[in-house]
């Protein structure tokens, strides 16, 4: 019997937007042969204006991380696909509102389920749309007035498969 599918590797770039914020980093997937695929990311939060009146973006950003799991619908990884993921985004803020201002590290943490559809051009080269519905929660205690939130994520990812 003949073996359907094959294993690949995908390497390239992801852009993800937000109404708080937009991430641009580095994505990498190790896809199974059949339907699974398992990927990561590694890039720049870059943190929009916020909307609470108790801090400031100290540098505008911070670090930005991402795993993540995707079905997809055909046999090999491309078309459409349905997921899981979360993402740690890092921001230094500066508390407003105290005699002395104080620095701490902002930890948003966005676990989210997520569905697009990868364009493969000849069994290289990918570009992928995806949308991701999620929960914003803010883990650094001391900010507890951010509001946690459900949070829509809008990204694109493109890069090779090897």
């Amino acid at each position: 019997m003949a073996e359907i599918g094959y294993n690949t590797t995908d390497f390239g770039a992801e852009f993800q937007w937000y109404k708080d914020g937009m991430f641009i980093g580095l994505h990498a997937a190790v896809n199974a042969k059949l339907h699974h695929s398992f990927h990561g990311e590694v890039g720049y939060y870059m943190a929009g204006d916020p909307t609470a009146t108790n801090y400031a973006n100290q540098n505008n950003g911070g670090v930005g991380l991402g795993l993540g799991y995707r079905y997809y619908t055909m046999l090999r990884p491309h078309a459409f696909f349905i997921g899981v993921k979360a993402n740690l985004f890092t921001n230094k803020i500066i508390l407003l509102g105290t005699q002395d201002p104080e620095t701490h590290t902002s930890k948003i943490f966005v676990p989210a389920l997520e569905t697009g559809y990868m364009i493969l051009i000849n069994d290289l080269f990918f570009i992928t749309p995806g949308i991701s519905i999620g929960y914003k929660t803010n883990l650094e205690s001391i900010l507890s007035l951010d509001e946690k939130k459900a949070v829509v994520l809008l990204g694109i990812s493109t890069g090779f498969k090897f």
